[in-house]
């Protein structure tokens, strides 16, 4: 009795293991294409022509009682209105002649002063374009707590994923010592080629 519930016990927990590892798969597939497509780009920026960016310089007015009493959100609304800044706001300095301001989203980066005194601006618009973008994206840079957060769900499916395909592979006997066989040959390589190769 007691190896027929510790059997059944057995193939239940084998059951789960494929349905999560299935599913789990399935639900980061596209997080991982994503992922693995700009890991490439990021080792390879020269491929893709994203390492050195665009920049766009603009001038303009702010109107001078703007720039002499700052109101922050009419700034900025003017100057994502007026001079096509764009991201988040991620500073807003006021100083005594000028005022600076820097918005920063993946992939691209805005620095605008404005001088205090007659509401002269000059805008700096510095892109990578796509491709800069996607790579920022793959290391969360400017990109937010949402997106850090699936950044961080992803990690978390490719290791349920990870762990549940192990064990299904450690569950079939005539297969595992080839799985632990290539597990182990792994991690040999992956230790010498840092040992041996990397800086």
């Amino acid at each position: 009795m007691s190896t027929d519930a510790s059997h059944h016990r057995r193939l239940l927990f084998k059951k789960w293991s494929r349905t999560i590892h299935i599913y789990i798969s399935m639900l980061g597939l596209l997080a991982v294409i994503f992922f693995s497509v700009t890991g490439i780009m990021l080792n390879h920026e020269e491929w893709f022509g994203f390492a050195a960016p665009h920049i766009v310089k603009k001038e303009g007015i702010v109107p001078e009682a703007m720039a002499q009493n700052p109101d922050k959100l009419a700034i900025v609304e003017k100057l994502r209105k007026d001079f096509s800044a764009t991201g988040a706001l991620d500073s807003f300095e006021i100083e005594d002649a000028q005022l600076t301001l820097s918005f920063k989203s993946p992939g691209r980066h805005t620095d605008a002063t404005i001088q205090r005194a007659d509401g002269h601006a000059e805008i700096s618009l510095e892109s990578y374009g796509f491709a800069g973008r996607f790579v920022d994206l793959h290391r969360g840079t400017d990109a937010g707590p949402v997106w850090r957060f699936i950044i961080d769900a992803t990690a978390v499916l490719l290791l349920i994923t990870c762990a549940t395909g192990l064990l299904l592979w450690c569950m079939v006997p005539k297969w595992r010592p080839l799985g632990l066989a290539a597990l182990a040959f792994c991690i040999v390589s992956c230790v010498v080629a840092y040992f041996a190769f990397v800086p």
